[in-house]
């Protein structure tokens, strides 16, 4: 091993750190300053600066490392297998286990994602949800009648709304993930007979 190999791995680590930290410290106050993720990643300021510069650097990081996560979250929830029921279970758990960096992608990443690059990055690795409610739909296990988008955005409503619960720790993400599929249940599925 190199030493530039060695070097690229101990960044890459650092950075890692840094990532995880400030997701997690961000999660419980939003407010938190550099300082505060810094002490939080392990690390000194001057280094935190040299990966992050400013604030808003280390956020777009967050966001674009939220949705890689969310692609192989999804892609190992195996969305096509089993039924449309159980997949929709596994997707919806999928999303709660990113919760604390979910927590800012919904809570700031929209407003500052002003060029859109976010909102087509998260419609892209959420695109295996959005067939899987077209595949629930033609399954007859989630209601017809109702067009798959209104589905999507009741899904997410749902999960944000849940995802908010679990930051202000009202529930777990195990209890929040359950009601949401509770209520998508209650609400969406095809009625026997219809």
């Amino acid at each position: 091993m190199t030493s530039t190999t060695r070097e690229s791995g101990s960044r890459s680590r650092t950075r890692k750190a840094i990532l995880d930290a400030a997701v997690t410290v961000l999660a419980q106050r939003s407010t938190a300053s550099m300082a505060e993720i810094a002490d939080a990643a392990e690390v000194g300021r001057s280094t935190l600066h040299r990966y992050f510069p400013e604030r808003s650097e280390l956020m777009t990081a967050i966001f674009r490392m939220t949705v890689e996560r969310l692609g192989t979250a999804l892609a190992e929830a195996k969305l096509a297998e089993g039924t449309a029921a159980q997949a929709l279970r596994r997707a919806v758990h999928a999303y709660f286990e990113l919760t604390p960096a979910l927590i800012q992608v919904c809570s700031e990443g929209q407003q500052r994602s002003e060029d859109g690059w976010l909102n087509a990055a998260f419609e892209q690795a959420d695109k295996p949800v959005v067939g899987l409610i077209t595949r629930a739909q033609a399954e007859g296990y989630l209601d017809q009648s109702i067009s798959p988008e209104w589905i999507y955005k009741v899904l997410w409503w749902n999960v944000f709304a849940g995802i908010e619960a679990t930051g202000e720790g009202l529930m777990g993400k195990h209890q929040a993930a359950e009601s949401v599929i509770r209520l998508l249940e209650r609400g969406l599925l095809a009625q026997a007979g219809s």
